[in-house]
């Protein structure tokens, strides 16, 4: 091969690995970590599908010397949430389907509620056929429709949610670069990250303390997004600020939480799936916790598919539905009493002459006549009026 061919075939060579090269080449474990996390919240275009569920239950002493705790283990281990959906934050849209599950042996029950969100429109639209027995009309005249919750658009409008929406990937960013960097670490790769095509392994592994931390950074990033574009909600959101301080500090008294988190990240940088384990503890019952496994795969990426595709054929509001009995709605009990009265009004004879003098003097008082219907209602009031009888003066006692 010729000098100069040589040299261009190099350079090609070289241009081409460098174009391979992953974004997360020479990185440490936790600005790998903070980079995945913010690309796929700027980048948020795929499919999910997952699994939580209880690992493990430990109890005090004085619960398992009442009930057997593998039984109260069993129990808990028996349900499910199993969770699969669509994100597209191009189009503003997040479709999530979670499905309750329990399941023994020969035994197995479960409900499913599919709802898709439009976040910048602040609709949901939810496939409520499971409760079609409580809310007849949707085994009636609107059965298969997805039932509309939407905000007043007008003041929607007024919302500045899609800035708020652009500016979610800085603050996902931000909360992750707060924690420790020694937090994170590679980790060798699994059987699950091989099966989902990983790259890399990268581990990030809090303590109660680095949770709580974690927890309060989140709030103040929240908080301060809210301040850039409160408008003229600023005392609003300063009221909110000062309440919510004490609640977080109350709610990590009462409750903590430690977890294990591993991202599955591809080549170039993708994040493919998470695994999670975290366990809820009392402090002041330091033998009771419960330890939750989930799972979520990533699929799909830039190509997201939804299932739910709501039409102007398919919807109904939810403002057009009779809601049930025990919502505040009318019973059939209800109705049919309002049927009877009606009813015997209508059949109740009516005074003509009353009637007529009642109209007389009606009309003479405004130049337009009233409606025969109205008349009769209150000729009908005026003939059902009682009476007052008089009261006779008590006698006085006189001084003989």
């Amino acid at each position: 091969m010729k000098p100069r061919a040589l040299a261009v075939a190099v350079t090609l060579s070289g241009l081409l690995l460098g174009g391979c090269a992953s974004p997360l080449a020479n990185k440490t474990a936790d600005a790998a970590a903070i980079h995945t996390i913010e690309q796929n919240a700027r980048l948020a275009r795929y499919n999910f599908d997952g699994e939580v569920r209880v690992k493990a239950i430990r109890l005090p002493g004085k619960v398992e010397s009442v009930v057997e705790g593998d039984v109260i283990g069993e129990v808990a281990k028996s349900f499910s949430l199993e969770l699969r959906g669509a994100v597209d934050m191009d189009k503003s849209r997040v479709e999530m389907t979670p499905t309750f599950r329990f399941s023994r042996p020969n035994a197995e029950t479960w409900l499913r509620l599919p709802m898709l969100a439009e976040l910048n429109t602040l609709t949901l639209w939810v496939d409520a056929s499971v409760l079609d027995l409580a809310i007849p009309a949707l085994r009636g005249e609107h059965k298969g429709k997805y039932v509309m919750f939407q905000a007043p658009q007008d003041k929607v409008k007024k919302l500045p949610l899609d800035a708020v929406l652009a500016e979610l990937p800085q603050v996902a960013k931000n909360i992750y670069a707060a924690v420790d960097s020694k937090a994170y670490t590679f980790q060798p790769l699994d059987e699950a990250a091989r099966k989902a095509g990983a790259s890399y392994r990268i581990r990030l592994t809090l303590d109660p303390l680095a949770e709580a931390k974690m927890s309060k950074q989140a709030v103040q990033e929240l908080l301060q997004l809210a301040r850039r574009h409160a408008g003229e909600h600023q005392k609003e959101v300063e009221e909110f600020a000062t309440a919510v301080g004490p609640l977080l500090d109350a709610s990590q008294e009462e409750l903590q939480t430690s977890s294990q988190t591993d991202l599955l990240v591809s080549r170039s940088g993708k994040l493919l799936g998470v695994s999670e384990l975290r366990e809820f503890s009392v402090p002041k019952e330091k033998e009771l916790a419960v330890t939750v496994a989930s799972t979520v795969r990533l699929s799909n990426h830039e190509q997201p598919v939804f299932s739910m595709q709501p039409t102007a054929n398919n919807v109904v509001s939810f403002t057009e539905l009779q809601p049930p009995s025990w919502l505040g709605g009318k019973r059939p009990a209800d109705e049919a009493e309002e049927e009877e009265v009606e009813d015997a009004l209508a059949a109740e004879p009516v005074d003509e002459a009353e009637w007529a003098a009642q109209a007389a003097e009606e009309a003479a008082e405004a130049p337009v006549a009233k409606k025969p219907a109205k008349a009769a209602k209150q000729a009908k009031q005026a003939k059902q009026a009682k009476p007052v009888a008089k009261r006779k003066p008590k006698p006085v006692a006189r001084a003989q």
